[in-house]
């Protein structure tokens, strides 16, 4: 497991991260921040917060069984995965708690030329 920052080209380059699980799928997704240093401090913020399994909102609808997290009152990850079964949803919410503290971070970003 690990968290991969990236440019998000078509938001005037804006940075976002998604927790990446080893089969190298996105398991949550985050919002866009404006800097790369605001970044890494969601991804600080979101290790303190994933070890809990009570911020992890839960969907059960019909073909959207999912997870979220808070890691802040304003700072929501989407669930990228849509799980099969509430078991397999919840199984995956206990391996992301055991597992993001210790979550690596791998910088995909580009850096921009400067303007001459």
């Amino acid at each position: 497991m690990h968290f991969l920052i990236e440019n998000v080209p078509q938001f005037d380059n804006q940075f976002q991260f998604r927790l990446m699980n080893n089969a190298k799928e996105s398991i949550l997704v985050s919002r866009l921040f404006t800097s790369k240093e605001i970044c890494h401090m969601a991804i600080s913020a979101t290790r303190r917060a994933g070890v809990e399994v009570d911020n992890y909102p839960i969907w059960d609808l019909p073909g959207n069984i999912r997870f979220n997290l808070f890691v802040a009152r304003d700072c929501l990850l989407i669930g990228a995965i849509r799980y099969k079964t509430i078991e397999e949803r919840d199984q995956a919410i206990q391996t992301v708690a055991n597992g993001i503290a210790q979550a690596t971070t791998r910088d995909q970003t580009f850096d921009l030329p400067l303007a001459a």
